[in-house]
């Protein structure tokens, strides 16, 4: 392995470029496992496995034999080869002590259907009698309906092995007793529903209910994920059980022609005699594999090899944590420009143990999508009658009810009642894991051949012709979209990327929940609801960067026009945001991208001005299950979305996208809503209190039920609103605490209540009489309550009363880019220069009270929290030498940066003076 980076590093040192392209090396340590002594299986197979592993059994492999032999689902935790050999170990078994028994199993993709053809074959070769095992898309083919393991991928499972079972593969059916699912994580979202109902077809057709096992990537939520798609509970075996080969992860960045980079570092590897994997994007792989050769493969998921190379952050993190679990000497992920890249370049130099693609991802569990239910129980009705008691069993009596008024079923007078396909229509359509039950795009290279399919969703949104593929990242150029044969044909083009411009209408059905955004401190959230929409999107034109560095806006001929119902949540927003072309809400799907299974294209936001809604929206109709899973858990994407913005601020293709983004993302995350509670004017020394409550609207609508008990932690970015507060005189009063939740459109400000204190209900900016905010205007001005509550009330700005001793005026709060640049800038001068001004410690001056004190904890955006170390008077500016938990000594001026004092870990019910 030295070698391989001995090689690298030559390479970043012959590219001549400032700062190296050799990003970071990061060493993943190995685990060794839980070893037994013996595991309860046939003898042959035990040489077997010692003969072509040259390892001991461990505990994962009697955990799985166990639930295997009591009839209860098993998943094996990992990816590498361990996992794989377990897995064919355990069906073997079964296979040999059952001589008439017959397994399938479903691989993810052709090339893996192949390694596992091979490895299972090594493992049985001494098995007596023999074993047959054969995969369906390999040389054998021809005979695989007579083996006894027939390995193949969901698609060929909907196309061939079900709708041929009464003929070809009636033997296997008859005789079929499990169903092994390697790899299980990569049915997500609409794939697990195509997942589900093919085990129900199956099942079907199978003398008795099957067994079913199978291995899962290291990810969160697949107990939950798992039972709802198979309806049955999982033994998960603990990720710690296998052994995990050490190997090296290096991160390398790339110049812009991204194809170039890969080739280089192949051709550098196969060179000094690695054998290389290039792990693609299913758009870049016709491309790619132009070059492949020998010791040169490629594809979608990482294959055994010397040196696995992952063309990008958008394969996603589970694919990443495959090729560390190959057994690879050495793991090269290019980071390039695509929306997530920069971040994910400058967190990794920050931290790697915590770097968001070397964590587990969470797999959100996908509902059930009626128009796939609806494909697969019509598909169903073709291999045999539907039986009343089975669809009672299923709970899909009202969409056989709904196909049977749109006639593709027809019910047969019969006693139980029977259904059969009522059109002459072929149900069995090629099968895409992420189309909800419609014909799939199909891929073609330059030369027209085939090397793909493609959810048919992102036809008007991202594959347009002049289209830049993968989605946000770009390198693949759509040519030509034929919308009548659903082909997409692409060509290389490094370098471009696209941006969609879109119009967009959304329309709410129905409403299932609202809540608001849990935060850390106190205070209220923005409010989060979620449903079902009808969205219409029109897609007019693109922004483009090109390999000449730069940006222009190009119109189509013709507007793409679509429209779907899906669930999605919204967020009410606490002021607008000027965006043209719906230039917004991109961040948080890159975010849902890294952090979950799911894909970018799979989350689709949409801002409506009149509401000041943002959505998330499934793409797919009917949806994929994401909208479920982020009214939980939206808090936890919030702060990586920032993160994104905040690094494609200066791209000249996502600037303004990144800086809508920053500005909504900044209120949330800072707890914005929180700038608009009314203080007391700056000259009574206490708080005038009414003995009159509080005149108000009535709250928006709460949810009826309790918080959802799945509550995540809070993101770190919003442990304390970062909100710029005024400078107080000595004395001043205790701020109001919040009575309620704010009301969705008060005219009036809110009054005082009598003792105890309570926080007075926020006013809501009129938007009617002035311009629209940006990021450059003052906040919205605070109206102090009024001392009789009687009195008519209106939105006009009262000016407070003179103090005695006036404080210095309220700076207005810069925007989030200039905070930040200003902050580095300062920190890069003040390295290397002396202040200019003489400064002294803040007790020498007693004309300038300051606001903070040594040894007080605060918080500074973007630096996070820490510890003031020393508080220094500059003239009529307090300068503050701040210990950041994460950033170190850092100098701050208060009336730059957004700064707020941390409340002790004991919270009292005033606030410190």
């Amino acid at each position: 392995m030295s070698d391989f980076i001995e090689i690298l590093q030559m390479l970043a040192e012959r590219s001549g470029r400032k700062p190296s392209p050799l990003i970071a090396l990061h060493h993943v340590p190995g685990r060794a496992g839980v070893r037994i002594s013996h595991l309860t299986i046939a003898p042959a197979l035990k040489d077997a496995w010692l003969d072509v592993v040259g390892l001991p059994f461990f505990q994962a492999q009697s955990t799985a034999l166990a639930a295997l032999r009591r009839g209860t689902a098993f998943a094996i935790t990992g990816t590498g080869m361990l996992s794989r050999a377990s897995l064919h170990l355990l069906v073997l078994d079964l296979l040999h002590h059952e001589p008439s028994a017959t397994a399938l199993l479903i691989a993810a993709d052709p090339d893996q259907a192949l390694l596992h053809e091979r490895e299972a074959t090594a493992l049985a070769h001494s098995l007596r009698p023999p074993i047959a095992i054969t995969a369906t898309n390999g040389s054998n083919r021809r005979i695989a309906p007579t083996s006894r393991l027939v390995i193949t991928t969901l698609p060929e499972l909907h196309s061939s092995l079900l709708r041929f079972h009464d003929r070809a593969w009636r033997y296997f059916w008859s005789r079929l007793r499990m169903i092994a699912i390697p790899d299980l994580h990569t049915y997500y979202g609409i794939a697990a529903g195509h997942l589900s109902m093919a085990l129900l077809r199956a099942t079907r057709l199978a003398p008795h209910p099957p067994l079913l096992g199978g291995s899962v990537a290291p990810v969160s939520g697949a107990e939950t994920a798992l039972q709802l798609l198979s309806g049955q509970e999982w033994r998960i075996t603990p990720v710690a059980d296998l052994p995990h080969p050490a190997t090296t992860l290096a991160l390398w960045q790339s110049d812009g022609d991204r194809q170039r980079e890969i080739m280089r570092l192949a051709d550098a590897l196969v060179t000094a005699g690695a054998n290389v994997r290039l792990v693609a994007n299913r758009f870049e792989i016709g491309t790619l594999r132009a070059f492949a050769k020998d010791a040169l493969s490629v594809g979608t998921t990482p294959l055994p090899a010397h040196v696995q190379i992952v063309t990008g952050a958008d394969n996603g993190t589970v694919q990443l944590s495959a090729a560390l679990s190959s057994e690879a000497m050495l793991v090269i992920l290019l980071l390039g420009r695509g929306i997530s890249e920069p971040a994910l370049q400058r967190l990794a130099v920050t931290d790697l143990a915590t770097w968001p693609l070397l964590q587990p991802p969470v797999w959100p569990p996908a509902p059930t999508n009626s128009f796939v239910t609806a494909l697969h129980l019509v598909c169903a009705a073709n291999e045999q009658p539907l039986r009343q008691q089975e669809i009672q069993q299923w709970q899909l009596t009202p969409t056989v009810e709904r196909l049977e008024a749109r006639r593709y079923l027809q019910r047969l007078p019969h006693q139980p009642p029977l259904w059969l396909p009522g059109t002459q229509i072929d149900p069995y359509i090629p099968l895409d894991l992420h189309a909800a039950g419609t014909d799939p795009l199909f891929l073609l290279d330059e030369q027209g051949q085939p090397i793909g399919t493609a959810d048919p969703s992102i036809a008007g949104r991202w594959a347009f012709v002049g289209a830049a593929l993968p989605p946000l990242r770009g390198d693949q150029r759509v040519i030509a979209w034929d919308e009548e044969q659903a082909t997409v044909q692409l060509v290389a083009d490094s370098g471009r990327r696209t941006v969609p411009l879109r119009r967009c209408r959304v329309h709410i059905h129905n409403e299932w929940g609202q809540r608001e955004l849990r935060r850390k401190q106190s205070g209220h959230g923005p409010r989060l609801a979620w449903g079902r929409v009808m969205i219409e999107e029109t897609t007019y034109a693109y922004r483009e960067y090109n390999s000449r560095n730069t940006v222009q806006e190009r119109t189509l001929s013709e507007p793409f026009t679509s429209q779907w119902y899906s669930p999605a949540v919204w967020i009410q927003l606490n002021r607008p945001l000027n965006v043209t072309g719906q230039l917004v809400g991109w961040s948080c799907a890159a975010a849902i991208a890294v952090q979950t299974l799911a894909r970018l294209e799979d989350c689709v936001p949409a801002y409506d001005p009149d509401n000041n809604y943002l959505y998330l929206i499934d793409a797919q109709p009917n949806g994929n299950g994401l909208a479920a899973w982020l009214y939980e858990q939206l808090e936890t994407i919030l702060p990586l979305a920032y993160d994104i913005a905040l690094d494609q601020r200066l791209d000249p293709l996502f600037e303004p996208l990144a800086r809508a983004d920053m500005d909504w993302l900044l209120a949330v995350l800072g707890g914005e809503v929180d700038m608009t509670i009314a203080l007391p004017p700056w000259a009574q020394s206490s708080p005038t209190r009414s003995t009159n409550p509080p005149t108000r609207t009535p709250d928006p609508p709460t949810r009826a039920s309790d918080p959802p008990t799945h509550t995540p932690d809070p993101p770190t970015r919003a442990s304390d609103p970062p909100t710029r507060t005024p400078d107080p005189p000595i004395h001043a009063p205790n701020p109001p605490t919040r009575a309620s939740d704010p009301p969705t459109h008060t005219p009036d400000p809110p009054t005082r209540t009598p003792d105890p204190p309570v926080r007075a209900e926020p006013l809501r900016p009129n938007r009617a009489t002035g311009h629209t905010r940006n990021r450059h205007s003052r906040p919205p001005d605070r109206v102090p309550p009024r001392s009789n509550a009687h009195q008519p009330q209106s939105l006009t700005r009262v000016e407070p009363e003179t103090p005695p001793a006036a404080p210095s005026e309220e700076p207005t709060v810069p925007d989030a880019e200039a905070i930040l640049a200003r902050l580095r800038q300062r920190r890069s001068r003040l390295e290397t220069e002396t202040p200019r001004r003489s400064e002294a410690p803040a007790s020498g001056n007693s004309t300038f009270e300051p606001r903070f004190h040594p040894g007080e904890r605060i918080i500074c955006m973007p630096y996070g929290a820490g510890k003031v170390r020393l508080s220094l008077v500059n003239g009529d500016r307090e300068i503050l030498i701040v210990d950041f938990d994460e950033h170190g000594e850092l100098r701050i001026d208060p009336s730059v940066s957004v700064v707020r004092r941390l409340p002790p870990e004991e919270r009292h019910d005033r606030v410190e003076e």
